[in-house]
């Protein structure tokens, strides 16, 4: 018998016999599973080894810049954010970092002409991430506007932001409710925006046609505050006390009888001085300028404070009343740049940026250059600002998990 045809019989007589040793069982033929679009993109060889999480997202790993080599870290492309997951309050494994909050519009300008796609990709939105550069997170797009300021609450469920409406021509004030997925709309003016939550998330201040206000999360109440009421667009409610940030230093007050405590000035010793002699001090416009805080920032428990204004930056200890600061020059290199998010016990420090993250760990003496990093996690879009830390306690307040 010709060979070929003698395998074939044996070969048939083989599964035969497999069939009938087990006669309950029935024969079925191996389907493979069809593979999702982002299966069949992943199993490319793509030349910046891309990664998609959807099939029109995808995220780029890249080196990390500073003093760690060969830290990686992931840049994100979003070209549909609708796709893009959701912050959600029940996943743990978002939180077991401090987390900052940032404003992006991740879609290329377009022209009104363009698709609604293409204007939606273009628009503001408030996104999230871990303070390692991991965990992108898509908060709210419940808007149609540019993002001015956005705090989020302490119980990280409720987001205050305020934005130029496209459609109220105004700038809308809001509280987004992360877990229902509701937006609240607080007020709408054309003046400036600040929030300021309380400990426990129970309220929120806020300003409103040059007024302060609070509104109360469970029932919605907002009830107009005394006029000799304070508070300013950086500061934190904690243990009992609230730290308003303002342009000339930082003052203490006691949160429920709203009586000041204390203050911290960031004048020099001899305005000080001239000011208690004279009883009152007038600083010209053009002075004042030297020292008003341009930039601001306090860490989650309020025991630190950092500013930034035209001449000088600022480094506050509220407990100690202690005020260090450094004169800007381009020549030498700073102690106090980059404080723009205060971590817990500033032990760590970020840039306000959020496309290209810079964060350090600050010296034993809350200085720069301990360690630093430096990378650009976001790589679509055309900016990516605010980033205002929440979560803040989270690792003991570490902007990274680090090895023990």
């Amino acid at each position: 018998m010709n060979s070929k045809y003698l395998w074939t019989a044996l070969a048939a007589l083989i599964f035969l016999n497999g069939c009938n040793q087990d006669e309950s069982s029935t024969p079925s033929a191996v389907v493979e599973p069809t593979k999702t679009d982002v299966e069949l993109l992943n199993e490319q060889e793509w030349d910046d080894n891309r990664v998609y999480v959807t099939k029109d997202n995808y995220i780029l790993m890249k080196e990390a810049n500073g003093t760690i080599p060969g830290i990686m870290k992931p840049c994100f492309v979003v070209n549909s954010a609708k796709e893009w997951p959701r912050e959600d309050l029940s996943n743990a494994d978002s939180y077991d970092l401090p987390r900052v909050d940032f404003r992006w519009n991740n879609g290329d300008f377009v022209s009104a002409s363009a698709s609604e796609k293409a204007i939606y990709e273009s628009y503001d939105k408030v996104w999230s991430i871990k303070t390692d550069g991991t965990d992108l997170r898509l908060v709210t797009d419940d808007f149609s506007g540019d993002v001015r300021i956005m705090r989020r609450s302490p119980n990280n469920r409720y987001l205050a932001y305020s934005y130029a409406s496209r459609t109220s021509g105004g700038t809308d004030k809001v509280v987004f409710d992360v877990q229902t997925q509701k937006s609240t709309l607080l007020g709408t003016d054309l003046g400036h925006s600040q929030f300021l939550w309380a400990e426990d998330s129970s309220y929120l201040y806020f300003e409103d046609r040059a007024k302060y206000w609070k509104y109360e999360i469970t029932t919605g109440k907002i009830t107009q505050m005394d006029d000799d009421f304070y508070f300013s667009e950086v500061g934190v409610i904690y243990g009992g006390k609230r730290y308003v940030v303002s342009e000339f230093g930082v003052g203490v007050y006691d949160e429920k009888s709203d009586k000041r405590l204390y203050g911290v000035s960031i004048y020099p010793k001899e305005l000080q001085e001239k000011k208690k002699k004279q009883g009152y001090l007038v600083i010209t416009r053009v002075h004042s300028l030297q020292y008003e805080l341009k930039s601001r920032s306090i860490s989650p428990d309020g025991k630190y404070a950092w500013g930034e204004s035209v001449q000088y930056r600022y480094f506050i200890n509220t407990e100690t009343k202690e005020v260090k600061l450094e004169k800007k020059d381009p020549k030498k290199k700073s102690q106090y740049r980059f404080f723009d998010v205060l971590g817990l016990n500033a032990e760590y420090v970020r840039s306000a940026s959020a496309g290209s993250a810079r964060q350090y760990k600050l010296t034993i003496d809350k200085k720069l250059f301990s360690q630093t990093q430096h990378w650009g996690q976001i790589c679509s879009g055309h900016s990516a600002t605010l980033s205002w830390l929440y979560n803040g306690f989270a690792n003991n307040g570490a902007f990274i998990k680090e090895d023990k």
